[in-house]
């Protein structure tokens, strides 16, 4: 009898394959089987954790507790963990996540939740492990080959098996990405312990630490950079696996861009886009290191991608930046900031002068008979039979005045610490952040004074706008007197050569707000305006159909609704930037752009290489930048504030905002690298001290 019976394919066809298949599959079948019938105990034990947690934090903290409080307990983290700034950061970014609607909020919340779970017991098992593997080489030996398939077997092998024995769902989602996130923090926690000097240790356990000891007050605390880079690491993993975690059915703003994603929702992707990005960067930034603050997001996620399986490479990368930081920063002794002198204390008053008259500005009457900006979506607004509001009422100066209040309070500060602690306080307490934010106060306000009203009103102008523009003004102008009286210098020379790379992204700066002009500022899809007399004859021809056949009043209902989401879909009005129909603020933001190209002339050095000069100009610049931003910004939250239904700002306004923003960012090289001029003691080292008294040399300020 041969190897085949006389029928059986040959040994030389593929089909002879199926003949000797080895039953993988159904081994793990089976093995799948026996473990959830036999030892469901066991499994219920390992899930449960994760359930309680989940449940506790998501469910009973997250989604009920309001949001302000979630926004002020995570900025209250940020400042324990981190500092102030990134504390405002935070809380700055969530509540813009808020601000898209309480869908996204809910997800937003449940995306802090799940990760935080995530991440929490990584934590709870990556340390020890890495402590162990750290002191036991038998430990890392044995732990170090199942690391290496946890990062290289694709999360999908893995997924399966949990989807099998504990379902779809958050807590399944969560083991999975523990399962890919967690070996950086186990490799990064071994190397720090092992990174610590022998000579160290060898030196505690000498004077009769016990290896408690050693462990706790010795080996940890050196490492313990290594373990906030592990921990970080571990959490840029987390946030690169939400969209595993999607499809697994767990919920969170992950879901949000898989929904649109399968839906081609673009409005959808673009709103959970933003809020994914914003949770991210807010994650991140709480779990840095305090002097890890370099790269973007995206960059730290790549990293970190790029380097799952040798994270120990990012620890050598930032002992590299750190010593070079440690080289600029190396104290210099007797060193203090020159003086104010009496012409920059003259124009810092000015200045603040010029703030408080557009705070007063604020309080007094912006807007006469009807809204001037509120009026395009609210139909209230369009008039309000003689009535007077105020800079921050919703039918007077709105976000608009808002803005202006913060700008300009900013700008009192600026020069209550730029005059009474110069060159102590925060970077952009000085004159140059002064001067940005009163440049964008004087836009602002004369925007507001000479944009076009609504089409059906007609709103008469209170004195509190004509305020604040002269206001903006003089603080403006005391501003920039203020950075001409004050010794301001680089901490490093500028580059002799014309920043021509600078002028291009101004002049890609105009190109967009051109665009922008051109673009919609608003889409009216109210019912009163998109519906045409023959719409509204259709309308009335269904209706009265309906009420003379009863019988028939499903079906011409169903066509009634037809016919009015067609009528909103084709018939909403679209004004551009330029039109005698909107505001216009299209045309001004151009206007504005234009006098950035102008400013950028002399900011890059076309002009001249003082450098003073160049710093002075990239102000002014990036405050033209500023308002471009603060004006289209304050378009937009006051629609947000007031619009009717089916009334939201256009696409032109955000054009605008980027153009604004890479106006700003041209000059941001330039502003970097200016500061307060310091005065020098150069102080003989052990001479006596009567051969020679200190000579005193104020370096770098402004012939």
């Amino acid at each position: 009898m041969g190897l085949l019976a006389q029928d059986d394919p040959s040994l030389l066809d593929n089909e002879v394959l199926d003949e000797f298949r080895i039953p993988f599959g159904d081994w793990m079948d089976q093995a799948v089987d026996w473990i959830a019938t036999e030892l469901d105990t066991a499994l219920d034990i390992i899930v449960w954790p994760f359930d309680v947690l989940i449940d506790f934090l998501v469910r009973g903290v997250l989604e009920e507790v309001s949001w302000v409080f979630v926004v002020l307990a995570m900025g209250l983290i940020a400042a324990l963990v981190r500092n102030i700034r990134v504390a405002v950061f935070v809380m700055v970014a969530l509540t813009v996540c808020g601000l898209l609607g309480n869908a996204y909020w809910v997800e937003t919340a449940r995306t802090i939740g799940f990760i935080g779970v995530a991440v929490f017991f990584c934590v709870l098992i990556g340390i020890p492990l890495g402590v162990l593997a750290g002191r036991f080489d038998g430990v890392w030996q044995t732990i170090r080959p199942v690391l290496d398939a946890m990062q290289v077997v694709h999360s999908f092998v893995y997924m399966l098996p949990v989807i099998f024995f504990w379902g779809i769902g958050e807590v399944s989602a969560t083991m999975v990405t523990m399962v890919f996130a967690i070996p950086p923090l186990i490799r990064l926690t071994n190397l720090g312990i092992r990174q610590v000097p022998e000579d160290v240790v060898e030196a505690s356990r000498a004077y009769g630490a016990s290896e408690i000891r050693v462990l706790t007050d010795v080996q940890l605390p050196l490492a313990r950079p290594a373990i906030m880079t592990g921990i970080n690491q571990t959490l840029l993993l987390a946030i690169s696996m939400l969209g595993i975690a999607a499809i697994m059915g767990a919920g969170g703003l992950g879901r949000l861009m898989f929904r649109a994603l399968s839906n081609q929702d673009v409005s959808l992707a673009a709103s959970s886009g933003l809020a994914f990005f914003l949770v991210a960067v807010v994650l991140d930034r709480i779990s840095q290191r305090e002097d890890g603050d370099g790269g973007s997001l995206l960059s730290r996620i790549a990293a970190a991608w790029a380097h799952r399986r040798d994270p120990e490479a990012l620890l050598a990368d930032e002992a590299d930046t750190d010593a070079d930081a440690a080289a600029d920063t190396a104290p210099t002794p007797a060193v203090r900031f020159a003086e104010v002198s009496s012409g920059e204390r003259t124009a810092g008053i000015v200045t603040g002068v010029g703030s408080l008259v557009a705070i007063v500005a604020l309080v007094l009457p912006w807007t006469i008979d009807a809204g001037k900006f509120s009026a395009f979506g609210r139909r209230a607004d369009e008039s309000l039979n003689g009535d007077s509001f105020n800079g921050l009422s919703a039918s007077g100066g709105s976000w608009f005045g808002f803005i202006i209040l913060a700008l300009a309070a900013f700008t009192l500060l600026a020069v209550f610490t730029g005059l009474g602690r110069p060159g102590r306080g925060a970077r952009w307490l000085a004159a140059d952040g002064a001067a940005i934010a009163s440049i964008s106060v004087f836009v602002l306000a004369l925007v507001h004074l000479i944009s076009s009203a609504a089409p059906n009103s007609e709103p008469g102008t209170g004195i509190g706008v004509y305020l604040a523009v002269a206001g903006g003004a003089l603080a403006t102008a005391g501003s920039i007197w203020w950075m001409i009286q004050g010794p301001y210098s680089a901490l490093r020379p500028l580059s002799p050569n014309i920043s021509w790379a600078r002028y291009g992204l101004v002049v890609f700066a105009a190109l967009v707000l051109l665009g922008a002009a051109f673009s919609g500022w608003s889409f009216d899809g109210r019912t009163d305006v998109v519906l045409s007399p023959e719409i509204e004859a259709q309308i009335a021809e269904l209706r009265q159909q309906a009420e003379d056949e009863p019988d028939r009043a499903g079906p011409i209902a169903a066509e009634l609704s037809s016919l009015m989401a067609s009528a909103r879909s084709s018939d909403t009005i679209v004004t551009d930037g330029l039109s005698s129909d909107g505001s216009r603020l299209g045309l001004w933001t151009l206007l504005i752009g234009a006098l950035a190209l102008a400013a950028a002339l002399p900011a890059v050095g076309a002009l001249g290489r003082d450098e003073h000069r160049q710093w002075m100009w990239s102000t002014i610049n990036a405050g033209i930048g500023a308002s471009i931003m603060m004006v289209t910004s304050a378009w937009v939250m006051t629609q947000v504030r007031t619009a009717d239904p089916n009334y939201v700002s256009g696409i032109g306004s955000f054009l605008a905002l980027v153009g604004g923003f890479v106006i700003v960012a041209s000059s941001m090289g330039v502003l970097s690298e200016f500061r307060r001029s310091r005065v020098y003691e150069d102080i003989a080292v052990d001479e006596p001290a009567e051969q020679s008294s200190p000579d005193v040399e104020l370096v770098g300020a402004p012939g």
